[in-house]
């Protein structure tokens, strides 16, 4: 590897598939956090949203990603840190001189097998091997690997592996492509917890001001399980009766394009049990970034449950890190990365994957037990002043310090991609049925849209 020239104030492209909104979403909270923190250091920093942008930025540019500015957008920087799975539609992006990182905290490929899509097998073949090219193109160009923990460290090795990234020249003696693979997980921000009151209780219809609030602080996503979550609130309501669970968000801010099957299941189960809208709540809208802290200064704990499996194992999960910053006391299931911490570091309490006795049970000893709550806010807030955006951060803010371009031979996506399935007409039509299904015509409109604007990008550069 070969260091590159780079101004010690680098011109920076954060390249995101999210709106850029008052509604950030996880991905474009990363991005708007890490632009904070390179601003902060005297980099020149652009968010380029592929989707909408309706939010200025805080010392730093926010613009559209179009087939009409890409190219000047990434020849006037220096370092283009990609995110998400967008790579494929810019194929041509990969031959282009500019320093390239790779923003892999999110394993979107194992998110998939969660998701509830109602594919055939055919349509769950084609989007696994749609995303493998994705993950396969980006891993194969990059320069640096950023990812959320260990864990997901030791998956991008494997896939780098398989590639044929892992050689002497990538790392250390001892083979661990230190350099290539860096962990740069989800922060807290450093603004002050300053909330401003009376946003939740006596607020929102169905808790008061006396309410033991459990609040479930992001989207609900189908690989996520509130279902045992409503099921213990159902169960523990009997010994704590001014128990309520709020959920801040019901849909996606982007749900329009990104639909979820849980939601619904969730408020039918809470509709079943006869408890929605008197112990579970659900807001209906994105809670504002900028709002969000009203919101969880009025909770007591904060909740997150999920079943088993690889995108369990893999995760981050990011709005846990809100948590954090607001002092709460954490309950969550078992087998994730966060759990470990909670363990670790007693900021609250784990329990078994899909057990509604034991999260019932653990529900009932934290309304009951100030006292114990009290010691794991305290460790929250411990924990929150160690994991700030600025210092989980650090290991690529080292690498802009001097960053260095990959001598390994790149798999040539523009002139070979690796063959997919071949799409047919029934293809489209399927998707297209299943769409409307879903969302209807708007968000039929919106997926057009998209595959309109992918198509114009992925011709970029060949001209």
């Amino acid at each position: 590897m070969t260091a590159t020239r780079v101004p010690a104030r680098a011109r920076v492209l954060l390249i995101v598939g999210e709106p850029i909104s008052e509604r950030l979403a996880g991905p474009a909270i990363r991005a708007w956090e890490i632009a904070r923190a390179l601003t902060a250091r005297h980099h020149h920093v652009t968010i380029a949203s592929s989707r909408s942008v309706s939010r200025e930025g805080e010392g730093f540019r926010v613009v559209e990603f179009r087939a009409d500015n890409a190219e000047a957008l990434v020849d006037e920087c220096d370092v283009v840190v990609f995110q998400g799975g967008f790579y494929n539609t810019v194929p041509w992006l990969a031959v282009r001189p500019q320093v390239q990182v790779m923003d892999l905290y999110d394993p979107f490929h194992l998110e998939f097998l969660g998701r509830q899509h109602g594919f055939d097998r055919d349509q769950e073949t084609r989007v696994v091997s749609e995303l493998t090219k994705e993950l396969n193109a980006q891993l194969a160009r990059a320069d640096l690997v950023l990812c959320a923990n260990d864990r997901q460290r030791d998956l991008w090795i494997g896939q780098l592996a398989a590639l044929g990234r892992v050689r002497p020249q990538n790392g250390t003696d001892d083979g661990t492509i230190d350099d290539l693979v860096r962990i740069a997980p989800f922060g807290v921000t450093g603004q002050a917890f300053e909330p401003t009151p009376g946003a939740l209780r006596g607020k929102v219809e169905g808790i008061g001001a006396d309410d033991f609030v459990l609040v479930w602080g992001g989207g609900i996503y189908d690989w996520f399980d509130p279902m045992t979550l409503i099921r213990a609130v159902d169960v523990a309501r009997h010994e704590v009766p001014e128990l309520r669970l709020f959920f801040m968000a019901k849909v996606h801010p982007n749900a329009m394009l990104d639909g979820h099957a849980v939601p619904d299941q969730a408020v039918a189960l809470a509709r079943e049990l006869g408890i929605l809208g008197t112990h579970v709540v659900f807001n209906e809208e994105w809670v504002p970034y900028d709002e969000r802290a009203g919101y969880l200064a009025e909770a007591d704990i904060g909740v997150t449950t999920h079943p088993a499996g690889l995108e369990t194992r893999f995760s981050f999960r990011t709005r846990n890190l809100d948590y954090l910053w607001a002092g709460l006391p954490i309950i969550t299931s078992e087998g994730d990365v966060f759990a470990d911490l909670v363990e670790r570091r007693g900021n609250g309490l784990t329990v078994p994957v899909g057990d509604v006795d034991a999260l019932a049970a653990a529900i009932v000893r934290a309304a009951q037990d100030s006292s114990a709550r009290e010691a794991w806010a305290a460790a929250s807030r411990e924990l929150a002043a160690e994991m700030t955006w600025d210092r989980v951060l650090a290991p690529f803010l080292e690498f802009l310090d001097a960053p260095v371009r990959s001598e390994v031979p790149i798999w040539n996506m523009v002139e070979d991609p690796p063959p997919l399935p071949a799409r047919t007409r029934r293809d489209d039509l399927v998707t297209f049925a299943r769409l409307l299904r879903e969302g209807g015509p708007r968000l039929v409109t919106e997926r057009i849209r998209d595959r309109v604007r992918r198509d114009a990008l992925r011709v970029v550069g060949r001209r």
